[in-house]
């Protein structure tokens, strides 16, 4: 005999074997950071006729059972199923039960179906419920908004983190910065240059709210996915409005900073760049060895502040010669001493000078080389430029290979920040790393913070870098 229909409203604990007509809206993988991304289960999202929304998993024990079977957008005859309470961490859904599968869950695609199921859902909320729901992990919920600007550190030829920073505005005319690392951020970026152009709307799913120094920081997380323009119906809703909008104004208000993912350029490239290129702010690599280096200062804002490096590196390729600036941390990395240890400050106040040798491990990188990433502002487009900032310095044994920027796993980092797994309280304890480092990915607070730092180097080649 056939099993009788259910709806999920009317779910309750225990193993259900009635069956539930439902559509698979997104599914994804959670995953142990603490355990190197070890697979702990295949979560979903699951709808059915009556908009309610469920989330679904399957233990990792039965992901080789299903994961074949799942299609996003897809209907599906579900029965056989364990139904529990729903996690109170990282809420998905506002229903009180989740769905779990089991070694005799039946979970059948059905091609065909009279019942009229959602094919979209999503929990918008306003920005100030947003603020209440920062730093709490209770929910995970989307935002859509105007792409105002896009920010990223994404390169295929260093180790470390890639991040992407986007900045909407949301209904209310307020900003927020939605953050994404690494494989999500990777995503992006493919998504972004296979759409052709610069989306007017953005929205972004399953987002954990957290503020850092009194701002508010959305941060991806494994549930996160993130839609353009007319690929959802509330999204062709407001780029409509926003299209109409634009054309009463006389044009789009709108001022994004392309994409950019960090490319290799050579002193002469770069040259080229700042005396062709419009003023902005951008990121590039540039591999050099290192001849000299032509002074050692330390910034003295008041008697007690801490001694900081400014040493003006002399170096070249066979291009050209070009002076980089480096500053306390990323000298560090390479001399093995601090500031504080390599200089002694003599005087009180504004008469206070600073006593110092040059120390041995300083003189000990000429000769080398290095891959410098270079951060470039406004003032490098100016006749007044006379040296790139360096914002990191990696010696040039440390190369990676250049990986694909298709989705899949990779060898787990230490030093990238964690994601945030709904539904899992210890990665949500960790998500803090997470918000912490996106301020120093931010385009405006990375690395350098000397204001007036230019770039000035001789040499010409006909041809500006690709950027986006």
């Amino acid at each position: 005999m056939a099993n009788s229909y259910t709806v999920l409203a009317d779910l309750r604990a225990g193993r259900c074997s009635n069956t539930a007509e439902v559509r698979l809206l997104r599914f994804w993988e959670a995953k142990n950071i603490n355990k190197r991304g070890q697979l702990m289960s295949l979560e979903m999202l699951l709808i059915d006729e009556q908009s309610t929304l469920v989330q679904g998993s399957v233990p990792a024990s039965f992901q080789l059972m299903f994961r074949g079977r799942l299609t996003e957008g897809s209907v599906y005859n579900l029965s056989g199923f364990d139904v529990t309470r729903s996690s109170p961490k990282f809420k998905l859904s506002d229903g009180p039960i989740s769905i779990h599968f089991n070694e005799g869950t039946t979970f059948e695609k059905i091609e065909t179906t009279s019942r009229m199921i959602p094919t979209e859902h999503f929990r918008f909320q306003p920005y100030e419920q947003i603020l209440e729901l920062a730093n709490t992990g209770k929910q995970l919920p989307d935002v859509m908004g105007e792409l105002r600007a896009i920010r990223s550190t994404i390169t295929d030829r260093l180790p470390g983190a890639q991040r992407v920073m986007l900045t909407l505005r949301l209904a209310g005319e307020v900003d927020v910065c939605v953050s994404m690392f690494d494989s999500l951020a990777l995503a992006f970026h493919s998504k972004f240059d296979g759409f052709g152009r610069e989306p007017k709307i953005v929205l972004v799913t399953a987002i954990n709210p957290k503020i850092v120094s009194g701002r508010l920081y959305l941060n991806g997380t494994s549930a996160t996915r993130v839609f353009f323009d007319c690929e959802t119906t509330v999204g062709t809703e407001a780029f409509n409005r926003q299209v109409l909008l634009s054309l009463n104004q006389g044009g789009s208000s709108t001022k994004v900073i392309h994409a950019q993912k960090i490319e290799p350029l050579t002193i002469a490239e770069l040259d080229n760049f700042v005396l062709t290129g419009d003023p902005q702010v951008i990121e590039f690599l540039c591999t050099a060895k290192e001849s000299s280096f032509t002074c050692l200062k330390c910034n003295l804002p008041n008697a007690v502040a801490r001694l900081r490096y400014r040493v003006i590196f002399s170096v070249s390729d066979v291009t050209g010669i070009a002076g980089f600036v480096c500053f306390d941390e990323e000298v560090a990395k390479l001399t093995h001493v601090l500031a504080s240890e390599a200089a002694q400050i003599v005087g009180i106040g504004v008469n206070a000078q600073v006593d110092t040798e040059f120390p041995r491990s300083l003189a000990d990188v000429v000769g080398n080389t290095y891959i410098f990433q270079l951060k470039l502002k406004d003032f490098n487009f100016t006749p007044n430029h006379q040296t790139f900032t360096v914002s990191r310095i990696f010696p040039a044994q440390e190369l990676a290979p250049i990986p694909s920027f298709a989705e899949g796993p990779k060898a787990p980092e230490p030093a990238i920040p964690p994601t945030v797994v709904p539904g899992s309280d210890s990665i949500g304890e960790s998500s803090n790393v997470v918000a912490e480092q996106a301020i120093t990915s931010d385009g405006l607070l990375a690395g350098v913070k000397a204001a007036g730092e230019g770039v000035g180097v001789e040499g010409s080649v006909p041809k500006k870098p690709r950027v986006g």
